[in-house]
């Protein structure tokens, strides 16, 4: 089916690579003014002016003006908890990390029927899709059956030739877990760190995740390290939260703090003191380097956002999930970040309160103080390389024709010059 949508402005991004450091995230936009998207079956031909467009037969296209709109390309959500969209509003926040952490585990603790996480979830894909986000970086510990099986019903409402949802990351959590069910990957066999959610996956739907560490103060080295080299070996996204909190500097470097005591009450055998940063750790570990997602880094020395610059990683910023939190901010622009993939991702609903990419992006800007177009390119093309999404990220020909719509202002703010905070989304 061929289709055209005009649009009062549209940036497509097309020809651009991923946006490391400040130069590239804060160049120029190109902006085409009264321009038509193209497409046929969910695949994008190219863009032309409305008025060379308007000299095509009426009749070989369903047409869409979506008015004096600016359309970008889809948002990339790099991280995520869709399985926690239960928990929307019940856990605490603004009083640290781990205080939050205890409300979660909590609320984890207290059985939840299967139907209400399902809703729960269910409507969260559908505001994310409402939102303008093209994909999502989920990722499961407990309930990963389900959020694939909800995805795969979007999925069918919509092109079936068109990306696939979300992808899928299976978070690793314990350092003396129950041991997995014997089909799982060899590679990851000889551990006791899985729980049971992973050992209950059928193995299509193991096959559909990519193993990821939940962090380096809950989850065995062993593990992380089996994890990262099997996304390796696959071509996957192996990815982390790294350096979220200052009580992670203490449980990690120290073996010490809040952090270190909670997990003494959940794992029976908690991680060391490893004398060494989070960053510094994860790099002697050698989870650092292309095809690594760490995701929220609010805690880096100099030297950390040096190393992780050399290191070639992708970095996830959740702005909005670290003020709940109360855990800080990260530092984007500064030198030492040149190197790194910087996106953005909502985290989940136990630390936000939707997961509208929009309102991220909005947030961002605020946060580190960054033009609308470099955090557009964050939401979009570096998300989608982050990910390793060959079909999004730009509006161009051979990509998936799924965009973002953002009102005229944006359009302006996006290829203008100055920085104007509060109040526009992206």
């Amino acid at each position: 089916m061929l289709t055209a949508c005009r649009a009062g402005t549209v940036i497509t991004l097309a020809g651009e690579k991923a946006a490391r450091g400040r130069a590239a995230l804060e160049a120029p936009l190109r902006a085409e003014d009264n321009a038509v998207i193209l497409a046929k079956d969910g695949v994008i031909l190219g863009t032309e002016p409305y008025p060379a467009f308007r000299r095509l037969p009426a009749a070989s296209f369903s047409y869409t003006d979506a008015g004096d709109v600016c359309l970008a390309p889809g948002l990339i959500n790099a991280h995520c908890h869709l399985e926690l969209s239960y928990t929307k509003g019940k856990c605490s926040g603004g009083k640290g990390f781990t205080h939050w952490l205890r409300s979660l585990i909590a609320l984890l603790r207290t059985p939840c029927g299967t139907e209400e996480a399902r809703a729960a979830t269910a409507e969260a894909m559908d505001e994310i899709a409402a939102s303008g986000t093209a994909h999502v970086g989920d990722v499961s510990s407990r309930l990963p059956g389900m959020v694939s099986e909800l995805a795969e019903t979007r999925l069918a409402r919509r092109d079936r030739n068109g990306p696939y949802p979300l992808t899928h990351f299976l978070e690793l959590i314990g350092f003396s877990a129950p041991a997995p069910d014997p089909g799982m990957p060899e590679e990851l066999r000889a551990g006791s760190w899985f729980l049971p959610a992973s050992a209950s996956l059928p193995p299509r739907r193991f096959a559909d995740c990519a193993p990821a560490g939940h962090s380096l103060y809950s989850t065995a080295p062993e593990a992380l390290r089996a994890a990262h080299s099997m996304c390796r070996l696959t071509g996957r996204v192996f990815s982390m939260h790294l350096a979220e909190s200052p009580e992670e500097d203490e449980c990690v470097q120290n073996g010490s703090g809040p952090l270190h005591a909670l997990m003494a009450e959940l794992l029976p055998t908690p991680a060391p003191a490893s004398g060494l940063s989070p960053a510094a750790l994860a790099g002697k570990l050698g989870l650092l380097g292309p095809g690594t997602l760490a995701v929220h880094c609010v805690r880096l020395s100099s030297e950390d956002r040096a190393l992780l610059s050399r290191s070639g990683c992708a970095v996830c910023l959740c702005p909005r999930s670290n003020d709940f939190t109360a855990s800080g901010r990260a530092e984007p622009a500064l030198p030492e970040t040149e190197g790194i993939l910087f996106c953005l991702g909502t985290d989940g609903l136990s630390s936000n309160t939707d997961l509208d990419m929009r309102k991220e992006t909005a947030a961002a800007r605020d946060a580190y103080n960054l033009p609308a177009r470099a955090v557009l390119r964050m939401a979009s093309i570096n998300g989608a390389a982050a990910l390793g999404l060959k079909r999004l990220g730009t509006l161009e020909a051979g990509k998936a024709a799924l965009f973002t719509v953002l009102d005229k202002d944006a359009a302006r703010d996006l290829t203008g010059t100055g920085h104007k905070k509060q109040g526009r989304k992206t």
